[in-house]
């Protein structure tokens, strides 16, 4: 990933700080957010009795059934999954 910063008449230390801030702030958040969600997969496995994983690959394969929770349980290891890979980049960044 290439980032260009523009001369903004601010001096550069500065701007780096803001930036770096910022991607901090963005990782802080992630982490808040990958708390709620793992707190969340870690109601359903309680509640069906089988971990993320497994219910995932039954899922796929059409095993696990429609019920709502089950498109939830999905959605919410697919979230759970993008927002690491972003959390992953961001601290390559930092």
């Amino acid at each position: 990933m290439v980032l260009e910063v523009k001369k903004t008449g601010m001096p550069e230390k500065i701007v780096k700080d803001v930036v770096m801030r910022t991607l901090r702030s963005k990782v802080e958040e992630i982490n808040r957010k990958l708390t709620e969600i793992q707190d969340s997969l870690d109601y359903f496995e309680r509640e069906y009795g089988m971990k993320t994983e497994e219910f995932y690959r039954k899922f796929i394969h059409g095993e696990a059934g429609d019920d709502m929770d089950f498109f939830e349980w999905k959605a919410l290891k697919e979230l759970r999954e993008e927002l690491d890979d972003e959390r992953q980049i961001l601290l390559e960044i930092i």
